[in-house]
């Protein structure tokens, strides 16, 4: 007869069985803590809806907060299935611990929350998403028209049309983000055809390969070795953990490219940076391709791997039609191409660069020690911005209430905002917020910092 009691693991047993992990030891057990309760995610790990890395930055440790932030409610079932044991109380230290202000600050973070739930901050107002679709496929509409109208005989009209079309996908960029998060429908079905539509048809990114980033870097946001945002290496070094790792990684005898880009790129790239963002749209465009054809879908399902695969075909095939048909000369089809993809690049990569680099980069281990909603905070930026920068940022520009809420709609982060800041006062958790220009001017202060580094350290490794 089996005993109806639960195990409850020790610390030290617990201890013991993360470090087989570390120790990569075959048939390691992968647990995860959430609510001092253990599950086994080891048979889990590879059909994880969010995907697998995402997971595994979490193995042997306490999930509860980046859990209950990033899941629906029917996640707690099939959580249920996996349930272990509970953990052993830290008695004496655990009671000290929770005298501290980060944990004071996580907990009362925690019932801001359930109180804003209360409230229908987290219910979208679907009038507001009808709305930024269909402006933002109006745009795409006026960009075509453009192009259609005048471009055979306008080289102005064609770098009018190009531009528009750029924009166009930048807006896509943030509404397949909002919908990614499932910040707009209840029924999450709903939510992810409208980030294939928009993201993979409309924009050309896969939302497989997004996800299965975002979800890691929402995670473990600028911890080192962990964020894939943070993971740009070797064309761009956001911290001296990076530029260690890089020039430490090194091999005895580099090839001639790997000297060169040690020793004349990276200690130069604050000089590159803008010209490196306009290639970013299309980096990411055909990583994706190449992610949605190669690899599984993020929740295994054929159909929905078939669904984008689709998708990102019919974007280049009905790109590449707009642009051959509707121009008048080779040099123009060129410019065209060039043109929207680096508009795209810059408008979304200097987006990117204001959320979070810049700000402080944290060591796996010094991650273990902190509070989710604080490792969130303190490593995300505000920009403070009117009306119109609201919407070319899509609402990224409150990057820490969406980091601490990441479900809420972008409509009601400016109503929290107020809430979240007051709450970072009281326990002296460093809130930044600041103007658009200041912020990339962080933005290359650091890029000049690991510069110098990197000129440092080439110097040693060579």
């Amino acid at each position: 007869m089996t005993s109806s009691v639960p195990h409850t693991f020790t610390r030290k047993e617990f201890s013991e069985i993360n470090q087989l992990v570390k120790d990569n030891a075959k048939d390691a057990k992968k647990y995860i803590v959430i609510d001092d309760k253990l599950y086994d995610v080891t048979e889990f790990v590879e059909d994880h809806p969010g995907g697998t890395d995402v997971l595994l930055t979490h193995v042997g440790k306490d999930a509860s907060d980046v859990f209950h932030a990033m899941h629906p409610d029917s996640a707690y079932e099939i959580l249920a299935n996996y349930y272990a044991g509970d953990l052993e109380p830290e008695v004496s230290k655990e009671q000290q611990e929770k005298q501290d202000k980060s944990k004071q600050f996580a907990a009362e973070m925690r019932q801001l929350r359930d109180k804003l739930a209360s409230e229908g901050y987290f219910h979208s107002s679907k009038l507001f998403y009808a709305y930024k679709v269909l402006s933002t496929l109006a745009i795409c509409g006026v960009g075509l028209y453009i192009l259609y109208r005048w471009g055979r005989t306008s080289t102005l009209a064609m770098i009018v049309s190009a531009m528009t079309i750029g924009l166009f996908w930048q807006q896509c960029g943030w509404l397949a983000h909002d919908f990614g998060h499932h910040q707009c429908f209840e029924d999450r079905t709903w939510n992810d055809v409208l980030v294939v539509f928009l993201g993979d048809f409309c924009q050309g990114f896969s939302l497989s390969w997004w996800k299965n980033k975002h979800n890691t870097h929402h995670a473990s946001t600028n911890v080192h070795g962990h964020d894939p945002d943070i993971d740009t290496a070797p064309v761009l070094l956001w911290d001296e953990y990076a530029s260690a790792a890089y020039y430490g990684a090194l091999e005895q005898e580099p090839t001639m490219l790997s000297r060169f880009i040690a020793e004349s790129v990276l200690p130069n790239q604050t000089r590159y940076f803008f010209f490196v963002l306009g290639f970013a749209r299309f980096s990411w465009a055909l990583q994706s391709l190449m992610y949605a054809i190669g690899k599984d879908s993020l929740n295994k399902s054929k159909a929905l791997k078939r669904y984008e695969v689709t998708c990102l075909v019919a974007h280049w095939a009905l790109f590449t039609y707009c642009n051959i048909a509707w121009n008048s000369s080779i040099l123009n089809m060129v410019l065209f191409f060039l043109i929207s993809q680096a508009t795209t690049g810059y408008t979304l990569a200097l987006v990117f660069a204001l959320n979070h680099n810049g700000m402080p980069v944290i060591t796996t281990e010094k991650a273990e020690t902190m509070e989710f909603f604080e490792i969130q905070v303190i490593t995300g930026r505000d920009v403070s911005l009117n009306a119109l920068g609201d919407w070319f940022m899509g609402g990224l520009n409150y990057q820490i209430e969406h980091h601490v809420f990441p479900n809420m709609p972008r409509h009601n982060l400016p109503k929290v905002k107020p809430m979240v800041k007051a709450l970072c006062k009281k326990y002296d958790v460093n809130y930044h917020d600041t103007s658009f220009i200041k912020g990339t001017m962080e933005v290359l202060n650091i890029l000049d910092v690991t510069s110098n580094l990197s000129s440092q350290l080439s110097k040693k490794a060579f």
